[in-house]
């Protein structure tokens, strides 16, 4: 999933996690992406977004990662790419009607009594809800969630990794802003020391509970897709849900060494994993070792480079 090495080669044969954090800003920080080898990050109902962490290459994760909170539609389509089983607390019965359609194994934490599953923190339901990844693993691995594995099968990792990449040359670029609505606004920061991106919401710094640590990854990539409103699926404060489009094809930016480069993706069935290749050659993306930060916006959110 990050393309760093593992300690076992076996654990790349385990089922991988998914696990849907809120980014709610009254639930900040969030507890355990610096622990996830992969988190894809798309709006939800009113331009706020919902992270998707994956875990699967680390031996251990332990317990504190969330807050966890309701499904999505681009769940379905994140399964049918990593085959990923998906822990979720809640869901709109339309979603979860997609979900079931369409095959994809995941646990409700709302409708189940799992004790990987808990309340914890300092704040109200229901922004109060935390998750212990090793303990659903033991449940996946031999336990009674082992149908799910099964269903899930082997994961498939979502982008190319080699060491010795020789990336093109991009702009040079310190700072990321991304900007959905006129009021949600997030982005990285490049830090040279370390070599990794450091992410920022509404111009603050975030941090991750657990670690301690500002958020981080080692590349950002931006895909712009179609998005349509829902007005007819208003979630419970009235705000319409939204559908993104990730099959198609489309441009993008990736974000990578301090550089930025123009990408452009396709997906041809949702079968198919996303392809990615460099706007200017044709040429393959391939991603040096490190966390990637998938961004997924509208065509026409704001994506700014200084």
């Amino acid at each position: 999933m990050n393309g760093e090495p593992l300690a076992d080669p076996a654990l790349a044969l385990r089922p991988a996690i998914l696990v849907v954090i809120e980014n709610n800003p009254i639930a900040r920080p969030p507890s355990g992406l610096n622990l996830a080898d992969l988190v894809i990050e798309a709006p939800v109902e009113g331009d706020t977004t919902r992270f998707a962490a994956i875990y699967l290459c680390a031996e251990s994760v332990g317990a504190d990662v969330g807050p966890v909170r309701s499904l999505r539609y681009f769940n379905v389509d994140l399964f049918q790419q990593l085959r990923a089983v998906t822990f979720n607390f809640g869901a709109a019965f339309q979603v979860l009607d997609s979900m079931n359609t369409n095959g994809v194994p995941y646990l409700n934490g709302l409708t189940s009594n799992w004790s990987f599953f808990y309340r914890a923190g300092p704040w109200p339901p229901p922004h109060n809800v935390f998750f212990d990844v090793d303990a659903a693993r033991a449940e996946l691995e031999g336990g009674q969630l082992t149908e799910l594995a099964q269903v899930a099968g082997v994961a498939r990792a979502p982008f190319t990794f080699d060491p010795a990449a020789v990336l093109p040359s991009g702009r040079a670029v310190t700072t990321i802003g991304l900007q959905t609505a006129s009021f949600w606004q997030f982005g990285w920061e490049w830090d040279p020391a370390t070599g990794v991106w450091l992410r920022t919401d509404a111009g603050a710094a975030n941090s991750d509970a657990v670690t301690g640590d500002r958020i981080r990854a080692r590349t950002v990539i931006v895909q712009e897709v179609e998005q349509e409103v829902l007005p007819n699926e208003p979630d419970p404060g009235g705000f319409p849900r939204r559908i993104q489009f990730l099959t198609g094809e489309g441009t993008g930016v990736l974000f990578v060494d301090g550089q930025a480069h123009d990408v452009r993706w396709s997906r041809t069935t949702p079968d198919d994993l996303t392809t990615w290749t460099y706007a200017e050659s044709g040429e393959p993306v391939v991603l040096p070792p490190g966390r990637v930060w998938w961004e997924i916006v509208p065509v026409g959110s704001a994506i700014t480079e200084s």
